[in-house]
């Protein structure tokens, strides 16, 4: 397994670690010659989970190249066994944090990048220790092509403004303004497992998605 050179927070190993543990043979170490092998279109999902979404979405999504990152081993390995499992040659999954990965991937890159419910770090003394911030921004926005979408998820609702506040600043736009673009809907639903638990404690759940036009 990689360690991260940045300070990070978060459970890094859970109950299955041990029975996916076979896969991690399977890990890459990113380097700039890998990402310039991915064809376009490509997407990149910060906080991968239990690595089921990213997997479903590659197994479904066949002309589109998702790539992946966690510091949660378990969801890491989960969707490496799944991409050998069934054949994805369109699934790229790293065991690191953002911030050592954004250094391969290479300016207006990506298509798209989703960030879904990443952790809220909900005391005001942790929220420094959240995923979405000014300096991530700033280096995600360099990487997105010009009419890419970031897409982002959260049960928290002032994480929620607060990554809005800042796609803001950035000169991103919201294509969908109706008043309920950012409730749970039909066309919101992420379906993941995570998901499915905020709903079945009846959190509100908010999202959006929003456009670099430039």
């Amino acid at each position: 397994m990689f360690e991260s050179k940045n300070k990070y927070f978060g459970r890094k190993k859970g109950k299955s670690f041990v029975r996916l543990e076979q896969y991690s043979k399977f890990l890459k170490e990113p380097n700039k010659r890998l990402f310039n092998k991915i064809k376009t279109p490509r997407i990149l999902e910060i906080g991968i989970g239990d690595g089921e979404k990213i997997s479903e979405d590659a197994k479904l999504y066949s002309k589109i190249n998702f790539i992946g990152c966690d510091i949660f081993a378990d969801g890491v390995l989960r969707a490496i066994r799944n991409s050998v499992d069934d054949n994805l040659k369109n699934l790229q999954v790293f065991h690191l944090n953002i911030q050592d990965l954004l250094p391969f991937i290479p300016n207006n890159y990506l298509q798209e990048i989703r960030i879904y419910f990443p952790d809220p770090w909900p005391k005001n003394k942790h929220k420094k220790r959240r995923t979405v911030n000014q300096p991530l921004v700033k280096d995600l926005t360099k990487k997105l092509k010009k009419n890419g979408f970031v897409r982002f998820a959260t049960d928290h609702g002032d994480y929620f403004i607060e990554a809005l506040a800042l796609m803001k600043k950035f000169k991103y736009t919201m294509p969908d303004i109706s008043p309920k673009c950012w409730k749970y809907s039909d066309s919101n639903a992420l379906h993941t497992k995570f998901e499915k638990k905020a709903l079945d404690k009846n959190h509100k759940l908010f999202y959006f998605s929003v456009l670099k036009n430039y």
